[in-house]
């Protein structure tokens, strides 16, 4: 089981979907709305901005689920414009959604910890990281623009969002001459 699909079972939430590469858009019939679209878009948002925090500085511990606003300490001053967005795409905005996204995020950081588990060097947590983003990069939907506000446009990229065995091979290309994976 991929890290997205434990986290939206463990906070009860249904099946995240892809994004489909060609309609930009989530597989199936209609676009999810409510808590539906708040776990669509929340999720792989929280864990891209935790993967991006790992790629600027490979410390899981420097990760705490238990902090006031964890939310603010993955994105920093993205923070509201990440949850506004969010927020947008779910066309739903209440008191209670920033609370749900930071249920999200200490979630999210507790299972990526659990799942780093006990290989905390620099060299695991960005093999790590180079291994599980492309997947929850299939899951984040474009309307987020998540890529420009944490200035990294290949996030937005459709080639980010497509399967198979051509786009596996180049992003394993792209993993090979990533600058991030060479610092050991």
């Amino acid at each position: 089981m991929n890290i997205i699909e434990t986290i939206q079972k463990n906070l009860g939430f249904e099946t995240l979907k892809k994004i489909d590469p060609n309609t930009q858009e989530t597989t199936g019939v209609e676009n999810p709305m409510g808590n539906t679209a708040i776990a669509q878009a929340g999720i792989p948002a929280i864990l891209i901005g935790i993967y991006n925090k790992l790629e600027e500085s490979p410390d899981i511990n420097a990760l705490d689920s238990k902090q006031a606003n964890l939310i603010e300490s993955i994105f920093g001053k993205s923070a509201p414009t990440v949850v506004q967005q969010i927020d947008h795409y779910a066309k739903f905005k209440d008191k209670h959604s920033e609370q749900q996204l930071e249920h999200i995020a200490q979630e999210s950081v507790r299972v990526v910890k659990e799942s780093v588990g006990g290989n905390t060097d620099e060299k695991s947590v960005r093999n790590f990281v180079s291994k599980n983003k492309p997947e929850a990069l299939l899951y984040l939907p474009p309307s987020l623009d998540l890529g420009s506000i944490l200035k990294n446009n290949n996030m937005d990229d459709r080639a980010s969002k497509m399967e198979g065995p051509v786009s596996s091979f180049m992003r394993n290309v792209e993993k090979a001459f990533n600058t991030s994976d060479s610092h050991s």
